[in-house]
């Protein structure tokens, strides 16, 4: 699964989005079908699918990908693409977050360094949307 990777803040965030996806599944919580569409809505925060979609989904103008692999392993997808693999493109930075949805208050309220956090506690919410 590709994720612009300028809304992805860090690993543990998409980590966080599958971990709490498989969760739903296994809880019989899942609002789709497929845990890759419900990995889609907790990275982006997202309850609606076309909302989740038109945020996370990678643009035409994007210089930076973020995959999700749920089968084989990272590296041999990358090599059947003819990509090479840089986590830099997952770290967080405030640009990142207030795309992400983040206002300068909530950074603020936090202080910078924790801004990722505000980042995770959006993927949790989503658990409470759906209650």
């Amino acid at each position: 699964m590709a994720l612009d990777a300028d809304l992805v803040c860090g690993e543990d965030h998409l980590r966080s989005a599958v971990e709490h996806a498989l969760r739903s599944f296994a809880r019989h919580s899942n609002s789709s079908n497929n845990v890759m569409l419900e990995t889609l809505l907790y990275a982006s925060g997202e309850r609606q699918i076309a909302k989740a979609q038109e945020k996370m989904t990678v643009k035409p103008e994007a210089d930076r990908t973020a995959f999700v692999s749920f089968g084989p392993e990272p590296e041999m997808v990358l090599g059947l693409l003819s990509l090479s693999r840089d986590d830099s493109v997952l770290l967080c930075s405030a640009e990142k977050v207030l795309r992400f949805g983040i206002n300068h208050e909530e950074i603020e309220a936090v202080g910078e360094s924790k801004a990722a956090d505000l980042v995770l506690e959006r993927v949790a919410f989503v658990d409470i949307l759906t209650r």
